[in-house]
């Protein structure tokens, strides 16, 4: 696959990650490679004040490894779409999960690796 294919693709998954979750302002993605990762870090405000500097923001980084963003590329566009709602409800599983023990209710930074399975997206069987 083409580099301006792969750097559109991941701009594909920004772009969706950048509407999981309500924001009283925008919220903030960003790519950036190291060795054969990928990592996508979302960052949004949860709490604002007069003062912008003192918002409350929460961050998840995710890593894609470059055979997931591959077999992400490959897909079309309506299984693309597929992975990137497991995509979002899988960042919002697991802040939801983070903010719900006790131990971590004010913490609100996490980082995970994206399990294979969320990329694979079966054929629809025909119904004739």
């Amino acid at each position: 696959m083409k580099t301006i294919d792969l750097s559109q693709r991941i701009e594909e998954i920004e772009l969706a990650l950048a509407a999981t979750f309500e924001s009283p302002k925008s919220p903030t993605v960003s790519a950036y490679q190291e060795g054969a990762t990928t990592f996508l870090t979302l960052s949004w405000v949860v709490e604002t004040g007069r003062d912008t500097t003192l918002d409350a923001r929460c961050v998840a980084r995710l890593e894609i490894s470059d055979h997931q963003i591959n077999h992400y590329a490959a897909l079309d566009t309506a299984k693309r779409r597929i992975v990137q709602g497991r995509l979002k409800d899988l960042v919002r599983q697991r802040v939801a999960a983070m903010r719900s023990d006790p131990a971590s209710a004010e913490d609100c930074s996490l980082q995970f690796d994206i399990d294979d399975a969320v990329f694979d997206v079966p054929d629809e069987p025909y119904n004739i």
